[in-house]
């Protein structure tokens, strides 16, 4: 199964998220049968050959919304906007991107921000997925409000209603930003009179270090604060601090170890 997630040179974060993405990269080498491919925009560099010395194909993409984020940066005096987010709206395009690229219908998109401890893949194939499966994002048993962290996509449903749903995402820009940007798009264009057209992953697909120790965890994702994030919380980042109980540090302390593995 192919696995994407995506980057951006120019976002200020960029060497946080890189490391991130190597323990991304070496977990899913080490204890899955995924295939990762990277969405990127940026020149070559000491990244992008960490990328393919082990065998990560890049894809060379720019986010259909990076001019109307850089309009709407400007608008809000945020120079950083598009760069922080247009590659998060990249996973929009992916039905799009695997019609290019080849590959089979169903495919795994994750943020940067995770990794594995276990194999995902039978699980993955084997879940329901009419256009897309995710887990809940903060309350574990809250399907309504879900994480597109981790999405099982159906790149050929989804490629059905790309037109219309980059249109969306296009003429609403500026309204997503009230609840939170890309996973906001998916959260209000994909329902009906009857509530949410997606279907559910098992919240150990996407486990919040904050939710404790889970035994049956697959995929740990660090939603909300980051691994380079835990010795500043605090000074600069206090609002996070109620989502660094449970496992948090422990996990963390995982993450570090696996970093040094992967450089």
């Amino acid at each position: 199964m192919k696995w994407f997630f995506a980057l951006t040179e120019d976002s200020t974060a960029f060497p946080q998220y890189a490391e991130m993405i190597m323990v991304a990269v070496h977990t899913a080498r080490k204890l899955t049968s995924l295939e990762p491919h990277c969405l990127y925009e940026g020149k070559e560099n000491d990244f992008t050959a960490w990328l393919a010395k082990r065998d990560v194909r890049i894809i060379r993409h720019r986010s259909f919304v990076r001019e109307a984020l850089e309009e709407l940066g400007r608008r809000k005096q945020n120079p950083h906007l598009a760069a922080a987010l247009s590659g998060a709206f990249s996973r929009i395009e992916l039905p799009a991107i695997v019609g290019e690229v080849g590959g089979d219908a169903r495919v795994l998109y994750t943020d940067c921000d995770l990794m594995f401890v276990d194999e995902v893949v039978p699980e993955l194939q084997a879940n329901a997925c009419r256009y897309f499966a995710v887990a809940p994002e903060s309350v574990v048993d809250d399907y309504v409000n879900m994480n597109t962290g981790v999405m099982l996509m159906n790149t050929e449903q989804l490629r059905e209603s790309l037109p219309e749903f980059r249109d969306y995402v296009s003429k609403n820009l500026a309204a997503l930003e009230a609840e939170s940007w890309d996973e906001a798009a998916y959260r209000w264009f994909y329902r009906d009179e009857t509530g949410p057209l997606w279907d559910r992953l098992r919240p150990e697909l996407n486990w919040k270090p904050y939710w404790g120790e889970s035994t049956q965890a697959k995929i740990i994702h660090f939603h909300g604060p980051k691994p380079f994030q835990r010795d500043h919380i605090d000074s600069h980042w206090p609002e996070l601090k109620p989502l660094t109980g449970g496992a948090y540090l422990a996990q963390v302390e995982r993450w570090a170890a696996l970093l040094e593995e992967a450089r």
